[in-house]
């Protein structure tokens, strides 16, 4: 639904753009047919056998690395973007850094996953997955801090564009702080 709306709302953007957005699309599609296959798997034909709960199966790739890449490519767009917006590349270049932590984290975790080949030889593991999880936690915490400050920094003087930015700021500080807080609440229940 929300990539019909972006091509409702945006027919002119750039085609780099264009690519980011449909490019995420075909990943997320991608994963969900692989997390339904394998569920599809697990939970009907694998029915009344608890074994098959515990294997890997393809979750290595369609969970940590799917997910790792789309991360990649948002946290890296909204890096460019403070970047603009901002004027200087020093908050853009840790984002980065965060965003290249948490890529490296997810692919880890996969390969660890894969090689694991069952989800009980992979309970200790809280390396990888801390890496994956903190990264992005902290990607989405330098964005929201970030996009609020440079956006309440904006002073447009027309009333009616002050109050779209005062509501943009909120969205963001709503959604990057509730994902970053989600992230690493979810990092200290799994590493315990």
């Amino acid at each position: 639904m929300q990539v019909y709306l972006y091509y409702l709302a945006f027919p002119n953007d750039r085609p780099r753009n264009k690519a980011l957005v449909y490019g995420a699309y075909i990943l997320e599609s991608t994963q969900t047919f692989l997390l339904t296959s394998s569920a599809f798997r697990s939970f009907a034909k694998g029915f009344g056998n608890p074994q098959v709960l515990d294997q890997v199966d393809i979750l290595w790739f369609s969970v940590p690395i799917i997910s790792g890449i789309v991360a990649f490519v948002a946290q890296s767009f909204y890096a460019y973007r403070i970047s603009v917006l901002a004027q200087t590349k020093y908050i853009a270049a840790l984002i980065m850094l965060f965003a290249f932590i948490q890529l490296a984290g997810a692919i880890a975790n996969g390969i660890q996953a894969k090689q694991a080949v069952l989800f009980s030889h992979f309970l200790n593991n809280f390396g990888t997955p801390g890496i994956w999880q903190g990264g992005s936690a902290a990607c989405d915490i330098i964005v929201a801090v970030s996009m609020s400050y440079y956006l309440r920094r904006c002073d447009t003087g027309m009333k009616e564009t002050q109050v779209l930015i005062s509501r943009i700021i909120r969205l963001t500080m709503e959604t990057g702080i509730l994902t970053g807080t989600c992230i690493s609440s979810t990092a200290n229940v799994t590493n315990r």
